[in-house]
């Protein structure tokens, strides 16, 4: 055994002995909380101080002998020799009285038998817990203990603080004495509970859990033991490395339980009524819960709180909490649970605390519960504790009396589901709708029921559904089924060919009369009119039905479409990821990992894509996984990272994907795989189902995505360059002025189907229409085939800076296949990552520059002589010079093709790009 802190104890109990064994005897009472050490403590002294010096007779108590006549006194004369047992043995038979109980004579014989021992030698008396012994023996003890001032017998008993009235009578009549002797024990300070740790294990493992120790133990010594011995057997079932931090497992929650039962019955009651209760409570309340007096459930509380279970009136470590729970049984705990919610209830107590306690009950047939259950969840939701809110919804709808009741309680459950996990919600869709079609929900829930549908692909069900509300809808109602509707058919393209003639087309939706954000979304999805969202933004509401799938639609169907609505469309996500968390943050990271790759920063695109999936697992995305998921296709394409994209293109995706926009966007990318990895028959055919899907939808037009260019790029594979440039040539033909991605990917694989010596000019024109839309990617294939091009005519002039430019766009940009295919050509190219470690202009040594060395660098990049500079920006060529000087010098680079090739000249700034890096501006710096 291991003593800590108790040194002056033991020194006080020697001296104590060393009286006695002068004829000097005494009562020692060990008092202190339970299991702070005061078992240990007695035996130590017996076996290491007291040793051959006197006789040791010990007991110990016990709840389950408290009504055994004589019982403690039984385990003392077990120790003594046998003529004294049988001696006292005769003494208790012959002088009981007709009770049973002990009358005097038999209080007298036995003491006379221990003074009688104590003659021959020392007596050393030791009993534990004293206050559970029957009461038989304890008049024994207590009649002995008058008789002990002049004797050779000294009596140790192990009393526990406030343990109770029943045995008040002992410690009154005790401390009457002055040879009566009260040793309190208290709690192992922090560095004694150090010492204790550090016996059982290694002194560095000891030191760093000891501040841990302590919090969760308060100091008692059982309790550090439990702790040293789970953090060794975790660390004996370790694979690698022992656990760094403290280990609260099994042998915690025993010697908890074991505590428990140590505890006097009223104390033990208070312990189970503040584990049930679960926080601070009135007294007041736990001594009505407890069935015990105000006073003593204040007592014993105290008492819990010394011995280290509780602090401040609550356990100090869950896992005491609930080791406490356990030891109730499930009935005991589920009726606790029951009286405690009852209780609460009726004096009128917070609907959060009574809703734990029936969420803890599983059950319950209150009339007032589900009500109760409801208002919590609201509040829950209010304060961010989504998870209570759920709980307190599932338990309300399995409350629920009639089927409107269980309904609307279904579809207030699975609204609150779908805040956070919209995969969750996919278990209601069948009886919402049922019940959404039967009229049994009210005011916004069917257009709920209706959004969850189609989130989930659930097309077919969605329509009938929507036919069937339709059919009686009048005011408000229609309007938003308006809405819901356009919002079906954008999302869901084929949905108006198949109602047939037999439906009437949807009208266009007013934004006057639908739901205001949706309303005004949708509109601007179609591309009627040009829509600025200023007006919205401030005014969102995003608990509003279709909200989340509208603004994926203009968001995410289509990116191109970002450099339009991004001043007003990805704020108003970022301030719905704000506000509303979880639901909205992944569609605000999946709208920022698109704009990334429209402006060519493959890497971010591709963490962010990952990013959005991470935050919004893959089952909550429903339809929309494709978004997302073609970004991280495409990411790895340009990269190089082929097994990344085949494993994407394993991820399973919802069955409904390919009728929805996002799934052009997933076929697009996977084309495009299939042309990086040498399968263009499987890229054809992707590309052509994109056109085929787009021409069935009647959407095939200027607006849409260029599948076109797309299926020649494949064609050009096939080395079926006709067909290639009849495509690329009607993509041309009907391609807005103000498309220059479009315009640029169309003429560089235009260029593909012409002789060498006719590509360079096409090329130099794609080159160009990149460059002002932004597009990095784009730009460094077009400089790439523009130096090939030059190769293959004999250009070698023209052909090797050309070359080395596309090769450092690609590396400024992280596309990283480009880059591999451009290197083995380069002659004179230096290695990946010397000449071209500087960053980018934003980077450290760009940020030097002053605005006119930034205007020189950009012209000096793009090929421009000095003398052109100089009559571009109206300056002299010595000044032209001087400039590239200091920007040579700043960059550390050595001649005008090191320079960044990507610097905007002054004509090629556009207004998208500035937006959409205002709007990303807390993205990731671009790094290369």
């Amino acid at each position: 055994m291991v003593l800590v802190e108790r040194d002056p104890q033991l020194a006080q109990l020697s001296d104590l002995l060393e009286n006695c064994l002068h004829g000097a005897g005494s009562v020692v009472v060990l008092r202190g909380p339970v299991a702070v050490g005061k078992t240990e403590l007695l035996h130590t002294f017996a076996e290491r101080v007291a040793g051959p010096r006197v006789r040791f007779l010990g007991a110990a108590a016990s709840p389950t002998e408290r009504h055994l006549p004589f019982g403690l006194l039984s385990q003392l004369l077990h120790g003594a020799d046998a003529g004294y047992a049988r001696r006292a043995a005769a003494v208790i038979d012959g002088g009981a009285r007709a009770d049973g109980t002990a009358g005097p004579e038999v209080l007298e014989g036995v003491s006379r038998v221990f003074l009688d021992m104590s003659a021959e030698e020392p007596l050393l008396i030791g009993v534990d817990d004293v206050y559970h012994a029957d009461a038989d023996s304890l008049q024994c003890l207590l009649f002995l203990a008058r008789r002990l001032r002049r004797s050779r017998v000294m009596m140790v008993l192990g009393d526990q603080d406030r343990s109770g009235a029943r045995h008040a009578h002992l410690r009154t009549e005790l401390s009457r004495h002055p040879y009566c002797t009260q040793i309190r024990l208290a709690p192992l300070t922090s560095d004694g509970v150090a010492a204790l740790l550090a016996h059982d294990l290694d002194a560095h493992v000891a030191h760093s859990l000891a501040s841990g120790a302590f919090a969760v133990t308060g100091g008692n010594p059982l309790l550090v033991r439990a702790l040293a011995e789970d953090w060794e057997a975790s660390a004996r079932s370790a694979v690698r490395e022992p656990p760094t931090g403290l280990v609260v497992g099994d042998r915690f929650a025993e010697r908890v339980v074991s505590c428990l039962h140590r505890l006097e019955p009223d104390a033990l009651a208070v312990a189970r009524a503040v584990a049930v209760v679960g926080e601070t409570h009135r007294t007041e309340f736990l001594a009505r819960l407890a069935g015990t007096g105000v006073i003593e459930a204040r007592a014993l509380v105290e008492l819990l709180d010394e011995s280290g279970l509780l602090h401040r009136g609550r356990y100090r470590h869950r896992a005491a909490q609930e080791a406490v729970l356990r030891d109730f049984g499930a009935p005991g705990r589920v009726a606790w649970h029951r009286r405690a919610a009852a209780m609460l209830h009726a004096e009128g107590g917070r609907s959060t605390s009574i809703a734990h306690q029936l969420i803890a009950a599983g059950d319950t047939r209150e009339p007032w519960a589900p009500d109760v259950l409801r208002e919590s969840a609201a509040s829950a939701t209010a304060s961010g504790q989504v998870d209570f809110a759920l709980d307190c919804l599932e338990l309300a709808h399995s409350l629920a009396d009639d089927e409107q009741q269980r309904a609307v309680s279904r579809a207030v459950l699975a609204e609150a589901e779908w805040r956070v996990a919209p995969a969750r919600v996919v278990r209601h869709l069948g009886p919402l709708a049922d019940a959404a079609g039967r009229g049994l929900l009210t005011g916004h829930q069917p257009l709920a029921v209706l959004e969850y549908l189609l989130w989930h692909g659930r097309v077919d069900e969605a329509g009938t559904l929507l036919d069937r509300l339709a059919a009686t809808a009048t005011g408000p109602t229609a309007a938003g089924l308006g809405a819901v509707r356009a919002c079906l058919e954008l999302c869901y393209p084929a949905r108006r060919r198949r109602a047939g003639a037999g439906a009437p087309a949807a009208a266009p939706v007013d934004p006057r009369a639908a739901p205001s954000l949706v309303g005004t979304v949708l509109t601007a999805v179609r591309g009627d009119v040009a829509v600025s969202g200023d007006h919205l933004w401030q005014d969102l509401r995003t608990d509003e039905p279709l909200s989340r799938i509208a603004l994926a639609l203009l968001a995410l169907a289509r990116p191109e479409r970002l450099a339009t609505v991004a001043p007003w469309c990805l704020p108003m996500l970022a301030d719905a990821a704000g506000h509303d968390g979880p639901r909205w943050q992944g569609l605000f990271t999946a709208a920022r990992a698109d704009a990334a790759l429209l402006q060519g920063d493959l890497r971010a695109a591709g963490e962010l894509a990952s990013a959005a999936l991470d935050e919004t697992s893959r089952a909550h995305w429903g339809v929309l996984a494709g978004a997302p998921l073609a970004c991280l296709l495409t990411t790895a394409v340009e990269t190089g990272r082929d097994e990344d994209a085949a494993a994407y293109l394993n991820a399973p995706v919802p069955a409904a994907l390919l009728e929805t926009p996002f799934g052009l966007r997933y076929l697009r990318a996977r084309g495009q795989y299939h042309l990086a990895v040498g399968r263009p028959y499987a890229a054809l055919s992707d590309f052509r189902t994109c056109g085929r899907l787009l021409r069935d939808w009647e959407a095939d037009g200027p607006r849409q995505p260029p599948w076109r260019i797309d299926t020649a790029q494949a064609l050009v594979h096939l080395d079926r360059r006709d067909e290639a440039r009849a495509l690329l040539e009607e993509q041309l033909d009907g391609l807005p002025a103000d498309d220059e991605r479009s315009l640029g990917r169309a003429l560089r694989h235009l260029a593909a189907t012409l002789e060498p010596h006719e590509r360079p000019p096409l090329l130099d024109d794609a080159a160009r229409a990149s460059q002002a839309a932004g597009d990095r990617v784009e730009f460094a294939h077009a400089l790439a085939d523009l130096g090939n091009a030059y190769a293959a005519n004999g250009d070698g002039r023209r052909a090797r800076p050309t070359l080395r430019r596309a090769w450092r766009a690609a590396r400024e940009c992280h596309a990283e296949r480009l880059a591999r295919s451009l290197q083995p050509g380069l002659a004179g190219t230096p290695p990946a990552g010397a000449a071209f470690a500087e960053p980018r202009p934003g980077g450290e040594r760009a940020a030097e520059l002053s605005a006119a060395e930034r205007r020189v660098g950009a012209l000096a990049a793009h090929g421009h002589s000095n003398r052109q500079i100089a009559q571009r920006l109206c300056i002299t060529v010595s000044t032209v010079e001087q400039h590239l000087t200091q920007i040579y010098r700043k960059l550390q680079v050595r001649r005008r093709t090191d320079l960044p090739v990507f610097w905007e000249t002054p004509e090629n700034t556009t207004g998208a790009e500035p937006l959409l890096a205002e709007v990303f501006s807390d993205s990731p710096p671009y790094s290369p």
